[in-house]
């Protein structure tokens, strides 16, 4: 006999069921080449009236541990792409003044299309000014109206390029975002010198910080910097746009590399980036896919509140096996996940493993072009609740590294001649309201320490009460109110369950200090301390 309460359970349960089934939506995938476009990856992208701007990269493969990013493997061209009419034109960067054709053929540098203009910021590459590998100290804004025009018509390429030249912009690997007019430079380090592998490589040096600025006239203004040693300690990793839970726009940082004094590690917490109230990181939720810089694309479900980000391919420590099984291998191995990141109308977060995958092993260093027709927001995030039912074109994935399937690391095993730069461009398809035959894969990346800090204030020492979810090694950085680490504690190998810990608290100046507690690089947890 079927009680009430049973029954009520029961409507529950299929009411959500019907909400989850309204939001559904599956992906897949079509390949498709266009005459005389080459393999690209880690370059700048730009679109305009149904044409594509493509700047900088490379078109050889992975770099080598030591070595790399020589200029007969960069991308020498400007190239402008008609994907619909599969047509290509390009013109060679030789034609411009040596400083910016330099930076022009860069990897990893910033940017973002804001208006008609192309921001490009830093790349690292080797400078024959310097005699030397540089991460270039300029800011390059581009036209993308006249500069299409000029590759197309054979007309002059200079008069669509302004060069500035500020050290604030010599960075690479990392991101540029823009909320209203403020531009944000995140993350990203500086690279001078030939590459080497090694993490305690002198001339690398990370930034740690998001670095603010405005336009006004074509000059630089207003710019500001907000360090964080810890948080923004990463590289190589997915910036973007949001919607927050209250509605309001910002940015969120996404999985990256490397986590200070891991080796190998790659952060798996997020941080939001607020306009108004600046950075913080997410606790409770560790993305576990998808933690290197790829293809990617931010959507929003307004009538449900729910800000979804696509991640297509690239590198990670964890994946699923063909039984949907996680697996991990530290080194960081080429995947083809297909993963999204979705913040919930509550604010908190979870991850989802598609059940397709990309058809081959790439998107690390690619870039997802939306295609025309697909319906946007501000900040270039796509309007999911605008798409009727049914499959959708969303865009395109464009370039990106590929290795193959028998190699997934080629960087550990010193064969990266293998990789290429991809060539083809994958559709990437979203059909709404589709129930996929085989169930996404809801991962497990929740977790609550309880941590409870006393005295807080304290005068002499902090008393840490936490819950570990798993046996592993626990550490804690204690950062002051301008990001710097001013006091690390490694408590080495720890057993799963309740434990407690004092941390001093003494010499410390008064002031209220940020605390993380990390364990196995997995967990991390930051909670506000004050010193008396």
């Amino acid at each position: 006999m079927i009680t009430r309460l049973t029954y009520l359970c029961f409507v529950f349960l299929l009411s959500i069921a019907q909400v989850r089934a309204q939001g559904q939506f599956k992906l897949r995938f079509d390949t498709v080449s266009i005459p005389g476009l080459p393999g690209l990856h880690s370059f700048a992208a730009g679109k305009h009236a149904g044409k594509w701007v493509l700047i900088g990269g490379r078109q050889d493969g992975m770099h080598p541990k030591f070595g790399g990013f020589g200029t007969s493997g960069a991308n020498q061209h400007i190239r402008v792409v008609d994907p619909l009419g599969g047509q290509t034109w390009e013109r060679p960067l030789n034609e411009l003044p040596d400083s910016l054709q330099e930076q022009l053929r860069s990897a990893n540098m910033e940017f973002v299309q804001h208006g008609e203009t192309l921001l490009f910021a830093g790349g690292y590459g080797r400078s024959e000014l310097a005699q030397n590998h540089i991460t270039y100290p300029y800011l390059t804004l581009i036209n993308l109206p006249g500069l299409i025009q000029a590759v197309v018509e054979n007309n002059p390429l200079l008069p669509h390029f302004q060069q500035i030249r500020d050290t604030f912009f010599a960075v690479t690997g990392g991101q540029l975002q823009v909320l209203a007019d403020t531009f944000y430079l995140v993350g990203g380090h500086r690279f001078d010198g030939i590459y080497s592998a090694n993490s305690d490589n002198p001339t690398q040096r990370y930034t740690d910080a998001i670095r603010k600025f405005t336009l006004d006239g074509g000059q630089v203004t207003h710019q500001s910097s907000v360090s964080d040693e810890f948080n923004l300690h990463r590289r190589d990793y997915n910036l973007t746009p949001t919607i927050f839970a209250d509605g309001t726009p910002g940015l969120t940082a996404f999985s990256g590399v490397f986590q200070p004094g891991l080796a190998l590690a790659p952060f798996v917490n997020i941080v939001e980036i607020h306009p108004t109230s600046g950075h913080a990181p997410v606790n409770g939720f560790s993305q576990l896919l998808a933690n290197y810089h790829c293809a990617r694309v931010p959507l929003y479900a307004t009538a449900s509140n729910t800000m979804h980000t696509l991640f297509f391919g690239g590198i990670s420590q964890y994946w699923l096996d063909e039984q949907g099984v996680l697996q991990k291998d530290g080194r960081l191995p080429f995947v083809k996940t297909v993963s999204r990141v979705s913040r919930l109308a509550d604010g908190t977060y979870e991850e989802i493993a598609f059940d397709t995958e990309l058809p081959w092993f790439t998107g690390t260093g690619a870039e997802f072009v939306p295609a025309d027709g697909t319906p946007m927001l501000p900040h270039d995030i796509v309007d999911y609740d605008a798409l009727a039912d049914g499959s959708h074109l969303l865009g395109y994935i464009v370039g990106g590294i590929v290795t193959p399937g028998s190699q997934r690391n080629p960087f550990v095993a010193n064969t990266v001649g293998i990789t290429s730069a991809g060539p083809q461009l994958i559709k990437v398809f979203l059909e709404k309201n589709t129930v996929s035959t085989r169930p996404e894969k809801l991962l497990n990346g929740r977790f609550d320490f309880g941590l409870k800090i006393s005295p807080n204030p304290a005068r002499d020492h902090w008393r840490l009460h936490l819950n570990l979810p798993k046996t592993g090694r626990l550490r804690c950085f204690l950062q002051d109110a301008q990001g710097r680490i001013v006091h690390r504690t490694d408590w080495g190998e720890q057993p799963e369950g309740a434990r407690e810990f004092s941390l001093p608290a003494t010499g410390l100046p008064a002031g209220v200090y940020r605390l993380t507690i990390n364990l196995d690089g997995v967990y991390i947890e930051t909670k506000s301390v004050a010193k008396q």
